[in-house]
């Protein structure tokens, strides 16, 4: 699952981190990408979002931070139901003379599968702003190394940007048309999910079950995936 999760702002006005947890519990996914996480944050009433949601759902949690005002700090968390066995932030480019420009990064999570089996998460959350996407893109490509990956998160574009079909050259989307923004009624493809290696898409989508139209103003992408030949 990749999911923005607005600091846990719902449509309500109410910051409520339960809720979020509710939502990604009715998928029950053994990954979850998020994006727009709090830290220490005032606004979100100082708890760290990341170890809450992870407590509650029963997971582990690795976060990375792309903006840091004293205690307080907003960026990404990737939870995981696998051992976390690695942790790397990806810091991408950005034009910080452009309005609206805000520093970004991408979160590379490898996890432990039980068979012994590495696999890389790479979550991230693009620039709003189109001139800046390209470059972010290119850089997240120059980390992906490893033959067997996972690349999720709000990208930002819809599958006919320019930034999306660099991300495709290497990589397949499982969940091309999957509508997730805003979630009230979702009409725009901007949170994906895409993959590389021997992996199959068992299904795919937006996830709108529970109280996910509420929770935040982006809807959840889920995409099942299973090794192929895997019995």
């Amino acid at each position: 699952m990749t999911y923005n999760i607005r600091h846990g702002l719902g449509s309500d006005g109410r910051i409520d981190i339960p809720r979020v947890a509710d939502v990604i519990a009715s998928f029950a996914p053994d990954v979850v990408g998020l994006q727009e996480v709090d830290v220490g944050c005032a606004r979100s009433g100082g708890i760290d979002q990341a170890s809450e949601l992870a407590s509650q759902l029963g997971m582990e949690a690795s976060f990375a931070p792309v903006v840091e005002r004293g205690r307080e700090r907003a960026g990404i968390a990737t939870l995981s139901r696998l051992p976390i066995v690695q942790i790397r932030q990806v810091y991408l480019p950005r034009q910080p003379h452009r309005l609206r420009s805000e520093p970004r990064c991408a979160l590379v999570t490898r996890l432990r599968w039980p068979t012994n089996r590495a696999l890389d998460i790479v979550n991230t959350h693009l620039s709003t702003l189109f001139g800046e996407r390209p470059a972010q893109v290119a850089s997240i490509v120059k980390e992906l190394e490893d033959d067997e990956l996972i690349v999720l998160g709000d990208l930002n574009c819809t599958p006919w940007s320019p930034a999306y079909r660099t991300l495709c050259v290497d990589l397949h989307s499982a969940t091309r048309r999957a509508r997730s923004w805003p979630s009230a009624m979702p009409v725009v493809p901007i949170d994906h999910i895409l993959f590389r290696g021997p992996l199959h898409v068992i299904r795919s989508g937006t996830w709108s079950s529970g109280p996910a139209r509420q929770a935040s103003d982006h809807l959840p992408v889920i995409a099942e995936l299973e090794y192929a030949g895997a019995t």
